[in-house]
């Protein structure tokens, strides 16, 4: 896998956001889970964040598929024309 910088450098911006994303829900759903085991109620409402997170990373990289399609396709038919 990437170091952080190496793929900071290669201008993969996208993966090191998704990245980010996914670290976030992963580290906040251990911690709703540490806090689950002192304090239900707490612990559940902490899953928020984690699942905010996960929600956010779908919708960033459906939006950036779409994105990079309709740039694509735009670029192919400016070759095609040509």
């Amino acid at each position: 896998m990437y170091k952080i910088r190496d793929m900071y450098k290669e201008k993969k911006e996208l993966a090191l956001l998704e990245l980010a994303y996914l670290s976030i829900a992963a580290i906040s759903f251990v911690a709703a889970a540490v806090t689950a085991l002192f304090n239900q109620s707490l612990g559940i409402a902490i899953l928020i964040v984690p699942l905010a997170a996960l929600i956010v990373a779908v919708a960033n990289i459906v939006v950036w598929s779409l994105v990079k399609s309709i740039v694509e396709a735009k670029d192919d038919k400016k070759v095609a024309r040509k």
